[in-house]
């Protein structure tokens, strides 16, 4: 099971009703490999969203023609992984071996405030580093495989996303 803990922006954009968003306990067990936080803003003028991953703070991105329901989000979600990892440098064996543990994605709310942090520094980071948009593609692997290289303050600690995620998939 993958879940996506959503912003308020990102749960209104989706238009994910109250009925259908997951409270989580702080201390609910969770995989958090397949966990994600995601958040929407705008960027260069045009609505970006941020998917990363609790664990590894590997990044996927999505701008133009984003989806405005959160069964078509989860679709692209899964293809959009695909994708990115792809671009970025994975090997086959290793995406699919995320990829069939998937399962149904699930959308929640959960107060991560560090999270938060690090989507809202990525956003600030973007702005400089932001000039890769593939603009007929809602998945932006190019520029999501850039910043997936890049470094990324953890807690007290710094990774390199990309090599954080690689480690876990191995």
């Amino acid at each position: 099971m993958m879940y996506i803990f959503c912003s308020k922006a990102l749960k209104t954009a989706l238009n994910i009703k109250n009925q259908e968003f997951v409270k989580m306990p702080a201390d609910a067990p969770i995989d958090l490999l397949y966990a994600w936080h995601g958040h929407i803003a705008k960027l260069d003028g045009k609505n970006t969203i941020i998917l990363m991953n609790d664990q590894t703070m590997y990044s996927v991105i999505f701008r133009n023609k984003l989806p405005r329901s959160a069964d078509k989000f989860s679709e692209l979600i899964k293809e959009a992984l695909l994708y990115t990892m792809e671009v970025g440098g994975f090997n086959r064996a290793d995406i699919e071996r995320y990829m069939s543990g998937i399962g149904d994605i699930i959308f929640a709310e959960k107060a991560d405030r560090q999270m938060t942090g690090n989507l809202n520094r990525m956003f600030l980071d973007m702005e400089y580093t932001g000039h890769r948009w593939s603009d007929n593609e809602s998945i932006q692997a190019e520029q999501a495989a850039f910043e997936n290289k890049g470094i990324r303050k953890q807690g007290n600690t710094y990774v390199m996303p990309f090599e954080k995620m690689l480690d876990e998939l191995v």
